[in-house]
């Protein structure tokens, strides 16, 4: 691989390091010269996502509320594009919508217009939506908005004034559609814009839709109304007139939500889906919840199909809906080393891309002004209270360096004059509004409103709550604002001084704190104005300088392919090929994982996470490095999230066939379980279920959820990593019930998936996987028992050709087998590794042959531990002269310091080849009792079954336990079957056999398999 200089990177416009332009501030507003600003953004996180060798862990739900994870400073490249995405959201709409609401006053004609337009869209896209969702759910289109009333009954409205909605999900959508179309100044102060009218609103475009498909004709007001084709008044128009009895079909009021202030988390629903982005999944049903409880209502809404129209086969544009303009949506940028996480603008929060957040989500923070002597961030509302007075004291110009030379000669009076106050005095008369309401301040914190109302010039952070209250818009209370009643002094273009009342100019006391200042001599806080990456890494230490530098070298090619593409930064283009991912893993869990709804720790994706990094740092270890093929290029780990698809308990139906299966007197698992022992019986349902779900009608609905969850990785992967459907191999690793769930779908998998991948297919196949698996990993796997239950056998796939393997072969009739054979999978390799004190595995070898299996010696996973017992005993053989300890024994006392013992020499592997015997074997021929009792025929139709299903000869490999005199096989076997991701033994075989060079010929000496009777290898006679 090469190495790629920073100086390659030419920081053109094709370049992704290039510097951002700075937007060109507007005319009149004095600001002419005025420095760009060098934002940073940041993220909190205890595991630094350009660190892939970090051995830090992902906090548990209970830790995390401990202690604040350290701010992480995005790489140069991320950087860049995060800002680029950020200056792209900003509207001159909601900036002249907030300065108007800002100053009080009522938007222009033309404004208000633009205003009813999008309101409008807001509407219809809302009604539109919850038509379809609850004509999914069985109920006609709009019938909760009339309820049992006909139309045109004139019904009270409710006592307290609410506002009558068909769920309680559609209060959440309005106020996250609102929030992303207007800004909560703008909320705030125009009328037209609150909450329940805007449910009003939908309320009577569902009404209409109702009456359409009842074929009445609605009234014209109320046609109008639900059009939004009148005045943006009529849109506010109260229709809670025209149904009461709606709340008796269990309609709920608006006003019983908190539509003003948090509004709560969005009803558990899944959030990844095969949709092909992260975090969707569409929703034919309630399912249970997968998030951790902070994605925010936002995510649903910005992550869905094109917005404005339906989603799914909906008979909207069938009966002539209208349909909503597309609405402004949110900007998402991946980013870290591995590109596994991707920021959401403006929300400002970090998520994994491939897998469902599991505490894992965190806030990002755009930060304009720094602490100078530690270059941490200043608070945002703290940073834009400077940049305000910073651009209204236009200290870059030359004219502020005159008042400062001008005050010092006047002395500490003068002083005064240029000491500007942080926070406005509540005293002061121009910030209180005549409505009573809290002034704003001139420069917002709202993420929303900082990247659409502004240039660039504010400082946001993200949150971790549901929604923002926008009464956390306005300016904060005295006793709430940091640094209350400090002043600040600006030095120059770049430079401030925060002053605490003690250290402020003051002609009284005789303090002169500039003219220090202009000495040089530091007074309060020094503050700079734009983020310096070297003075950071100077603070922090040169560990962050190497990950940036490592960041820059190893980034993945999604966001420079274009650029490169065009004739570019060669930079790039080496980034590009120094970032692509040769081998792709993907790892699907076994059961249990219910349980992780409700205990997050047990969670699959912390063992996979901890997994990745620990695969990352075996690879750079140099003996694993000698053995890897020179194209290797890294492997990634990802997890395949698919029981949390699921919900069997509820009695929901996801489908058509389920819907028509249903009967009325159908019950559930709740009406059948007793009350006793709940916990008992919760863990034993959460963990122990899914083997009776699976060996019953249930069975296609785990498969098709597995197949669909996979795919919808993968082809995640490839879109976000081009080229890698072309060249890339796919690995599975399948852990317990996981595992026979893969052998059932690779048994009718296609022999071979043609590539490239297809990505203009809305969504992948549920049927069988849409990409090839090299080498298939159980772990802990009863695969063996489900292939004695239904009289199976492991059989290679016919006209599956492989590395190093005998075209004969693939098509002999005695030695493979054709699709939709239960055992005969469409793989090159498969390894069966289980824990010998595991209950739940049983062995696969001898679903090849019996007698062929018996024949072969135990076979161990190559092991870099050895016992003290075992260390002592070799050493007492050799004292008194007695034999040796076996190759795999005295491999397992050396191999810590180098592979080349235990058989793993690569230069072994690839000189030594079968059916050639070792150099100090002497060749032995048959006796004639063998030539007449044993079966060669058999044995060697075995032998070729067993080379076409694994390089090595055989599957089954045991995990070496700590052994010894102590062991306790009972004690152990209540772990031993969740032992295995943290196994390094396991760590470095997956490392070894995927990044070896494939074919039989290549295969690792320690690794083949040896014949019982005469240790030899298998094949050789």
């Amino acid at each position: 691989m090469t190495t790629a200089s920073p100086t390659h990177h030419t920081l053109t416009a094709s370049c992704r390091l290039a510097p951002v332009p700075a937007p060109v501030p507007e005319p009149g507003q004095g600001l002419e010269g005025i420095p760009p600003i060098q934002a940073q953004f940041f993220y909190a996180s205890p595991i630094p996502i350009d660190d892939p060798l970090s051995a830090a862990t992902i906090v548990g739900a209970s830790d995390s509320k401990l202690a604040k994870p350290p701010l992480r400073p995005f790489s140069p490249g991320d950087n860049a594009a995060l800002e680029r995405a950020w200056l792209g959201l900003a509207s001159g709409r909601d900036r002249r919508n907030h300065e108007h609401a800002r100053r009080n006053r009522d938007p222009s004609p033309a404004l208000s217009r633009e205003n009813a337009e999008k309101l409008a869209a807001i509407v219809s896209s809302l009604a539109a939506k919850h038509a379809e969702k609850h004509e999914r759910e069985g109920l006609a289109p709009g019938a909760v908005a009339g309820g049992a009333a006909g139309v045109g009954e004139d019904i009270a409205a409710p006592e307290h004034g609410g506002v009558l909605v068909c769920c309680a999900e559609l209060a959440i959508d309005a106020s996250a559609e609102l929030r992303m179309e207007f800004c909560a100044v703008t909320r705030r102060r125009q009328r037209m814009l609150d909450h329940d009218r805007v449910l009003e609103g939908v309320m009577a475009q569902l009404a209409r839709l109702r009456m359409e498909a009842e074929g009445a004709k609605p009234p014209a007001s109320e046609a109008g109304l639900a059009l939004g084709a009148g005045p943006v008044g009529q849109i506010a128009t109260s229709v809670g007139s025209r149904s009461s009895a709606a709340s008796a079909d269990g309609v709920v009021l608006a006003s019983s939500l908190p539509a003003g202030g948090f509004i709560p988390a969005r009803p558990p629903v899944l959030d990844d889906g095969i949709s092909g982005k992260p975090f969707v999944r569409v929703e034919p049903t309630t399912r249970s919840n997968r998030s951790s409880g902070v994605a925010t209502p936002d995510d649903k809404l910005a992550r869905t199909t094109p917005r404005g129209r339906a989603r799914g086969d909906s008979r909207a544009s069938a009966r002539g809906r209208p349909t909503a303009e597309k609405l402004e949506d949110s900007t998402e940028v991946p980013v870290g080393i591995s590109r596994l996480h991707m920021v959401s603008l403006p929300v400002l929060q970090m998520k994994p891309i491939y897998w469902s957040p599991v505490n894992d989500i965190t806030t990002v923070l755009r930060a304009t002004w720094f602490y100078r002597d530690t270059m941490v961030p200043v608070e945002p509302t703290v940073a834009n209270q400077l940049e305000a007075g910073y651009r209204e004291l236009r200290p870059w110009t030359e004219t502020w360096g005159d008042e400062l030379r001008s005050a010092l000669d006047v002395g500490s009076l003068g002083e005064e004059k240029v000491s500007h106050r942080l926070w406005p005095e509540v005293s002061d008369k121009r910030h209180q509004l005549k409505d009573g309401q809290q002034p704003e301040p001139p420069i917002s914190s709202d993420p929303f409103c900082a990247a659409r109302c502004f240039r660039g010039e504010a400082a946001a952070e993200g949150s971790l709550e549901p929604v923002h209250s926008e009464q956390d818009t306005a300016l904060a209370s005295p006793e709430s604002r940091l640094y209350a009643s400090y002043h600040v002094i600006y030095k120059d273009g770049s430079n401030a001084f925060l002053l605490k009342p003690s250290q402020k100019p003051s002609a009284y006391y005789g303090r002169r704190p500039v003219s220090k200042i202009m000495k040089g001599v530091a007074v309060g806080l020094p503050l700079v104005r734009g983020f310096d990456r070297a003075a950071f890494e100077r603070v922090h230490g040169k560990r962050a300088a190497s990950l940036g530098k490592s960041m820059e070298a190893a980034t993945p090619a999604a966001e420079i392919c274009q650029a490169t593409e065009h004739g570019g930064c060669p930079g790039c283009q080496t980034d590009k090929e120094r970032g692509q991912v040769t081998d792709l893993v993907l790892v699907a869990h076994g059961i249990g994982q219910k349980l992780s709804e409700r205990v997050e720790s047990y969670h699959f994706t912390h063992a996979v996470n901890a997994f990745r990094r620990a695969v990352n740092i075996e690879l750079n270890s140099p003996t694993v490095k000698s053995v890897l093929r020179p194209e290797q290029n890294g492997i990634m780990v990802l997890p395949v999230n698919w029981r949390h698809i699921l919900n069997f308990e509820g009695g929901s139906h996801t489908g058509e066939e389920d819907k028509n299966a249903h009967t009325p007197e159908a019950f559930t698992l709740k009406d059948i379980e007793p009350p006793t022992i709940p916990a008992v019986r919760s863990m034993i349902s959460d963990v122990m279920f899914d083997i009776p779900f699976y060996m019953s009608h249930l069975k296609p609905k785990m498969i098709a959820a597995l197949v669909s969850e996979a795919n919808r990785v993968y082809r995640l992967w490839c879109r976000n990593n081009p080229g890698f459907s072309e060249k890339g191999r796919v690995h599975l690793i399948a852990h317990s019930l996981g595992s026979a769930m893969a052998v059932e779908v690779l048994s009718k998998q296609p022999t071979r998936v043609p590539r490239p991948l297809d990505l203009s297919t809305p969504t992948p196949d549920p049927r069988f996987f849409e990409f090839d698996t090299t080498n298939l990993f159980l772990l802990g796997s009863p695969a063996g028992f489900f292939l004695l239950l239904e009289r199976g056998s492991l059989v290679p796939r016919r006209g599956r050709p492989k590395p190093g393997a005998d075209a004969a072969d693939t098509v002999a009739k005695d030695v493979v087998g054709d699709v939709g054979r239960f055992g005969c999978i469409a793989v090159d390799n498969i390894y069966n590794i289980l824990a010998k004190e595991d209950p739940i595995a049983y062995l696969l070898n001898g679903t090849i042959d019996p007698v062929y299996a018996a024949s072969l010696k135990v076979a161990y996973v190559p092991s870099m531990q050895t016992s003290f017992f075992k260390s002592v005993g070799d050493a007492v053989r050799g004292l008194t002269g007695s034999s040796g300890p076996s190759p795999a024994g005295a491999a397992a006392a050396a191999a810590s310091s180098s592979l080349v013992v235990d058989g793993l020499d690569p230069s072994a592997s690839s000189k030594r080849r079968p059916p050639g015997p070792p150099a100090a074997a002497a060749r032995r021929l048959p006796s004639q009792l063998e030539l007449e009792v044993h079966d060669f025929s058999r044995e060697e139709v075995a032998e070729r079954k067993a080379f076409l299903l694994n390089d090595n000869g055989q599957i089954d490999y045991y995990l070496r336990s700590g052994g010894g005199p102590l062991e306790m096989q009972y004690l152990n076997m209540l772990s031993a079957h969740t032992s295995y991701w943290a196994n390094q033994d396991l760590v470095r075989l997956l490392c070894l056999e995927i990044g070896r060079v494939p074919g039989r010929g290549h295969a690792l000496p320690a690794m083949r398999a040896v014949k019982r009777a005469k240790g030899r290898f298998v094949g050789e006679y």
